[in-house]
């Protein structure tokens, strides 16, 4: 690898790590709205892993004329109620589906009025299909939720997943050792100690 591709990937990796060092704070919601959301977005997890209950569209606003359903996988925005419902309920979808966690964690919550809220979050999903190994990734999340007459409903939802660059870049930190990070997170020996 010459100088400068090297040079230009480290210096890609040290601009991700830098946009990734702070994170500014924003303003939330009143604390009874992060957890009525926070409780609607677990969920809707909940129900991804119970492959024979409810499904996830029973937790969006059927009052929303258009939702909207960005799945990771999926090469294109589901829009409106019947590409939801195939979405959902598929019989040959869901018979694909062996098993699926999908475990939500750093969900943060922001009101946008008294009656919308948008939330962002990670995700570590793990699934297992019928004609593939068992699997997990990293995902984020975001959604628009309107509250209703039956609590906070989704009317806007996407999955996002990393970068290629993110992925490597992530990788890369993963395989370095705890002992390797200590010698560099525990504070400095004083000079002449």
């Amino acid at each position: 690898m010459s100088k400068s591709v090297l040079l230009g990937v480290v210096g890609l990796a040290l601009f991700a790590q830098l946009s990734r060092a702070a994170e500014p704070v924003l303003p939330l919601s009143a604390p009874s709205v992060q957890t009525e959301v926070e409780a609607v977005i677990r969920q809707m997890s909940a129900m991804y892993t119970d492959l024979k209950g409810p499904q996830p569209i029973e937790l969006f606003d059927r009052s929303e004329p258009a939702p909207q359903y960005l799945a990771e996988e999926q090469p294109d925005w589901i829009i409106g109620w019947d590409k939801l419902e195939w979405y959902f309920n598929t019989p040959q979808r869901k018979a694909a589906v062996l098993a699926m966690d999908m475990n939500p964690s750093n969900i943060r919550v922001r009101s946008l009025t008294p009656d919308l809220a948008l939330a962002t979050w990670d995700i570590f999903a793990e699934m297992k299909f019928r004609w593939s190994p068992a699997m997990g990734e990293k995902l984020r999340a975001n959604a628009i939720l309107r509250k209703t007459a039956d609590g906070w409903r989704f009317i806007y939802y996407a999955e996002a997943p990393k970068s290629t660059l993110a992925y490597v870049q992530d990788m890369y930190e993963n395989l370095a050792t705890p002992e390797f990070r200590q010698r560099f997170e525990s504070p400095a020996a004083a000079p002449g100690k």
